[in-house]
């Protein structure tokens, strides 16, 4: 691992458990179970223990963002480098971390959180980020392509997987912005633009055999 990943790696993780200080700060305000999952309707449908909530969650992330890491890092031993996609992939986990630590916490305290605009956002912005920076992913070739991306057939269409990379990328785009525009809608518009989305991005990774073959 270079200086620079060795560095991502730790400021990253030093953001995921940074919110633990705000949890402490408010550990005895805080009710001994509680809301950490909402639905489109902004009603809590999931809970769990305080400790685990302040303690686990975070450190749940943690790990989670290792392996996303170490699972990037690896892929792109196989493939040319994508050096901005990769410090958008490392930020994703924390930004999502901080966004919902701090959200629950302050909806657990008893204040007013729009969870559904919260909770869209962040996709919003994910679908946004990395479909603006995937058509700049390299082709490899053999059975690696696009951003570390292990495809189970080889690749001899480069420009091909291109242009998969590309459609998707757009996809991505015009996707997250339609989800922001569905939080001037019914909860409801917004539940079928993201299933639609996700279908459509299938139907691509599908599509896309036919093009890099």
């Amino acid at each position: 691992m270079n200086k620079n990943r060795t560095w991502l790696l730790v400021l990253t993780s030093l953001v995921i458990v940074a919110p633990i200080g705000y949890g402490l700060a408010r550990y005895d305000a805080l009710p001994a179970t509680m809301a950490t999952h909402w639905g489109l309707n902004n009603q809590a449908n999931g809970w769990m223990p305080k400790p685990m909530m302040v303690f686990g969650l975070p450190l749940l992330m943690l790990v989670m963002q290792w392996v996303v890491l170490g699972m990037t890092w690896y892929s792109a031993r196989h493939s040319q480098a994508a050096p901005k996609l990769e410090r958008l992939t490392a930020w994703l986990l924390p930004l999502v971390t901080v966004v919902a630590y701090v959200m629950t916490v302050r909806s657990n305290l008893g204040q007013q959180v729009d969870a559904r605009f919260w909770a869209l956002l962040l996709v919003a912005a994910i679908f946004i980020g990395m479909g603006n920076y995937l058509p700049t992913a390299p082709v490899a070739g053999g059975r690696w392509f696009g951003y570390g991306y292990h495809a189970p057939w080889k690749i001899n269409n480069y420009a091909g997987a291109k242009r998969a990379l590309r459609v998707l990328g757009y996809t991505m785009v015009i996707g997250g912005i339609a989800v922001l525009l569905s939080l001037f809608f019914a909860p409801v518009v917004s539940m079928v633009i993201v299933m639609v989305i996700v279908v459509v991005m299938l139907v691509l990774s599908l599509v896309s055999i036919k093009w890099t073959r």
